[in-house]
């Protein structure tokens, strides 16, 4: 099977001429369709001149919002998982994304060259293999596709479509010549960025602040060296997986935000009252395995911050009984089964193997593809009021996969205690919506119809 590929599917049309325009229409009297028409009836040269020496002192000097203009949709193929959980970090960017469940060892794996190069490559081969045909040994075996997945490797290869903005592929791409990120995950974000350079050269020039500013909305790290706020949460002695850390709705809200005004904000739709809700604030500490990260991150309207991976493996590798903590997930369908062993230990195989190269001499950026799913990490995930309804709702379907689904219950059981207005609706989207939008119908609103 072949490296990855990425593809320009589709792109704002002319999107430097338009990022221009819209630009001029800021300070000019003329409109952004006038000031469009002027720009596109020049010469060529004359254009590229123009057009370059606006997006220089607009978005080159650090105004984001001239990049957030021109939108391009990428088609991806054969990544590993590494990168596209490094695509699925920042909040806008748009991806859907094929499954790990559709995953096969026929199609291989990615492998850097310096392992490829190294006493070690045909170890990790095997090992690699391995987790592949245990996959499908559970899967023959009637283990849910969603479960024996998890001990798939992060250089596991997948497809996905992405769409950014200007602002924001300039901002990933940024965030992926950083130390501690895998080096292909760097090659993926250099082919989008080039391809879209060919349609905007100067729009994806680097002029200094483009490429260097607060404009962008921080996003979580999932592979920096350290995070010391994360690495001291992940370090403290809690015994739950999810633990609520703070939660905040001033005085003035909290006597004015009350049962009824939230039933008439969800019942009626008033979109008025639910703005209001998103000043209610969360603060969850959760341990999950990847495969869930994977998934509550691409839930766009939590605001993560993230353990470094390092630091999990680090953990869960640690001799140091003080500080180890459990670091391996076991999905119910395997714990329960003739797998649990053999999951238990490729796992920990996998594991060693990591610690086996970075030992060895290879940087842990390029050994961390090796680690399987199953890893447990701390993400500090913020939920305002709005979505401790609309994403608890959907999370806690019966169709939401089982892990997202547990630890959605048990945040929506603390939002319940700590304010029980709000959660009267942090249940089922059933409930919020009064029928089931989902094609298979379990009837969990009708028995509590019935209560």
């Amino acid at each position: 099977m072949s490296e990855f590929r990425v593809k320009l599917i589709t792109f704002s049309q002319n999107p430097q001429t338009l990022a221009a325009a819209a630009a001029l229409g800021c300070f000019e009297e003329k409109s952004s369709i006038e000031l469009f028409d002027d720009l596109s009836a020049l010469p060529e040269k004359e254009r590229q001149k123009k057009e370059r020496g606006v997006l220089k002192n607009s978005f080159g000097r650090g105004h984001g919002s001239v990049g957030d203009q021109t939108h391009f949709t990428f088609g991806i193929e054969n990544l590993p998982r590494a990168a596209t959980f490094q695509l699925c970090l920042p909040e806008y960017l748009e991806h859907l994304q094929q499954s790990l469940r559709r995953a096969k060892a026929s199609r291989g794996f990615y492998l850097p060259e310096i392992i490829k190069k190294s006493k070690f490559a045909s170890r990790v081969e095997k090992v690699l293999f391995q987790s592949f045909k245990l996959y499908e040994k559970m899967s023959n075996a009637r283990i849910p596709g969603e479960d024996a997945r998890f001990l798939l490797p992060l250089y596991t290869k997948t497809n996905i479509t992405t769409t950014g903005n200007t602002r924001e592929l300039c901002h990933i791409w940024q965030m992926s010549h950083r130390e501690g990120v895998p080096s292909i995950v760097t090659a993926v974000m250099d082919k989008i960025i080039s391809q879209a350079k060919e349609k905007a050269p100067d729009l994806f020039e680097d002029f200094g602040f483009n490429y260097e500013t607060l404009a962008w909305y921080p996003s979580a790290q999932l592979f920096t060296p350290t995070n010391t706020l994360m690495e001291r949460l992940a370090e403290l002695k809690i015994d739950n997986d999810v633990f609520l850390f703070s939660q905040h709705i001033g005085s003035f809200l909290q006597n004015n935000i009350t049962a009824k005004t939230i039933e008439k904000a969800i019942k009626e739709r008033n979109e008025a009252e639910l703005s209001n809700l998103k000043h209610i604030h969360f603060d969850f500490l959760v341990a999950m395995s990847l495969t869930c990260l994977h998934q509550a991150i691409r839930q766009r309207t939590w605001n993560h911050s993230l353990e470094p991976i390092y630091h999990a493996v680090e953990n869960a590798l640690t001799r140091n009984l003080a500080k180890r903590k459990e670091r391996m997930v076991i999905p119910p369908s395997i714990r329960n089964s003739e797998f649990k062993t053999p999951y238990q230990t490729q796992h920990k195989d996998m594991l060693q193997l990591y610690q086996e190269l970075v030992r060895g001499g290879i940087p842990a950026a390029e050994a961390i593809g090796v680690i399987p799913h199953s890893l447990k990490i701390y993400t500090l995930i913020h939920i305002n009021g709005w979505n401790a309804f609309h994403s608890i709702g959907k999370r806690t379907c019966v169709e939401a996969q089982w892990e997202i689904r547990k630890i959605s219950w048990d945040i929506a059981r603390i939002i319940k205690k700590e304010m029980p207005a709000l959660g009267n609706y942090a249940e089922p989207q059933c409930i919020t919506y009064g029928k089931c939008p989902e094609v298979r119908d379990c009837g969990y609103y009708k028995k509590r119809e019935n209560l």
